[in-house]
């Protein structure tokens, strides 16, 4: 699994996670493969919190709307190649692919701050009402002062497992989740993959106020 972040040029996104604000937003785009280059079947992702609750908003990245590029641009396959281009073209490129609602996401955070990777494994209850997800392998790369995209300087990060368990909103299931949580044998907290990755980056500076 392989997503590139975006946030505002002043850290919204970071800076809501780091204070743990209730209401909360993260754009990322999201492609499955072992291609960290070749980014393919992508979708743009909103992920929003209230509280503890979480959902996303997804956009899939493609053909212009309508099935035509803008005059004057060639037609493209929704195909990003981000060893050939700069951050520049790749935003253009990007933009180009989406519907409006998507580019106004993007518009709100238009800076890509992170790329990275991790396997993922998946398991659910027979039901399908619980679900747990394992990620292993995290890798991360920041973004912000590269004009290309920098998938070479790898940001330290320690050999981790993340183990996610989710269900739906309502009250049995929540009831439930919180019963298998209690008698979990590991530590119970948050983990963002984004924050971590962007604090382990080597030119990471800090957080604006």
């Amino acid at each position: 699994m392989n997503n590139i972040y975006f946030d505002s040029f002043d850290l919204q996104s970071l800076n809501a996670n780091l204070g743990s604000v209730e209401e909360r937003q993260k754009l990322r785009l999201r492609w499955y493969g072992t291609d960290l280059a070749q980014v393919t079947a992508a979708q743009l992702e909103l992920k929003c919190r209230q509280g503890v609750a979480s959902w996303k908003e997804t956009a899939p990245f493609g053909r212009a709307p309508f099935g035509r590029a803008p005059f004057g641009r060639p037609p493209f396959d929704g195909v990003l190649l981000l060893e050939q281009l700069p951050w520049s073209a790749l935003m253009a490129t990007l933009r180009q692919g989406l519907d409006a609602r998507a580019q106004h996401w993007l518009a709100c955070y238009a800076q890509p701050t992170l790329i990275n990777s991790y396997q993922r494994a998946y398991y659910e209850t027979p039901d399908g009402e619980l679900r747990l997800t394992l990620d292993t392998r995290l890798r991360a790369y920041a973004q912000r002062y590269m004009a290309y995209p920098n998938l070479r300087q790898q940001a330290v990060q320690p050999d981790v497992m993340i183990v996610e368990l989710k269900s739906p909103t309502g009250d049995a299931a929540v009831r439930r989740l919180t019963a298998l949580l209690a008698s979990f044998p590991a530590r119970v907290g948050r983990f963002s993959k984004y924050l971590h990755g962007m604090l382990a980056a080597t030119d990471f500076e800090g957080v604006f106020a």
